[in-house]
């Protein structure tokens, strides 16, 4: 092979070469989260969370909005080294509007006692992994006996991938597990006005929440 053929293979290999690396798709990154200042004012209506399974309600803030729900899903929840498979009988989205987010809410109907314990128990590990990247983490505990509702939510400080996240239930046979997803990238102190107001909604919601029958 000449000198002239070998220079030409290089010169075919390095157009190719550059084609395909100008033709590669780059990951998108997650969006950063920028300041709000124009939050709408906190007011509520009480919603009806209707499944066949069970039914609650609760005031949700008007800027919110109900999406549609799925039922009976085989689902393996996971965060870092915590699973736990098992079949949720509800799966409610609720939209945060503009704050873009939004509030999952898992709903379990429980065979029995040791299921209860095993769902508290799971709840209170994901918890326990936001450690990694929290700065703290505050907790409420709601203990209402008339209305048969009792949980824990917990407020994470920090960079961490979930701010938000508790647990409700009767006791007997009825949980719901829930958590908050914001479309950002984790950075507390840019969210911080969003994560203030979100945890007044987030509040009048706990304190109002009932069981229907």
């Amino acid at each position: 092979m000449g000198k002239s053929s070998g220079a030409l293979i290089l010169s075919i290999v390095a157009w190719a070469f550059m084609f395909v690396s100008c033709n590669d798709k780059k990951p998108v990154p997650k969006p950063l989260c920028y300041l709000r200042t124009d939050f709408p004012e906190h007011t509520y209506t009480t919603t009806v969370i209707k499944h066949p399974c069970f039914a609650y309600q609760f005031d949700l803030g008007n800027s919110y909005s109900v999406e549609n729900y799925f039922l009976n899903q085989e689902r393996s929840f996971f965060y870092f080294n915590q699973r736990l498979i098992t079949k949720f009988n509800a799966r409610q989205i609720i939209d945060l509007g503009t704050l873009d987010g939004r509030l999952e809410l898992y709903s379990f109907l429980l065979p029995s006692r040791d299921s209860l314990n095993s769902l508290i128990n799971f709840s209170n590990d994901l918890v326990d992994e936001e450690k990694i990247k929290a700065d703290s983490i505050k907790f409420t505990r709601y203990l209402e006996s008339e209305r048969r509702v009792f949980g824990t939510f917990y407020q994470i400080h920090g960079n961490a991938a979930i701010n938000f996240r508790f647990h409700l239930t009767d006791s007997s046979k009825r949980f719901v597990l829930g958590f908050v997803m914001l479309n950002c990238r984790p950075n507390y102190d840019s969210l911080r006005p969003t994560l203030d107001y979100l945890k007044v909604d987030l509040d009048r919601m706990m304190q109002s929440f009932q069981w229907k029958k």
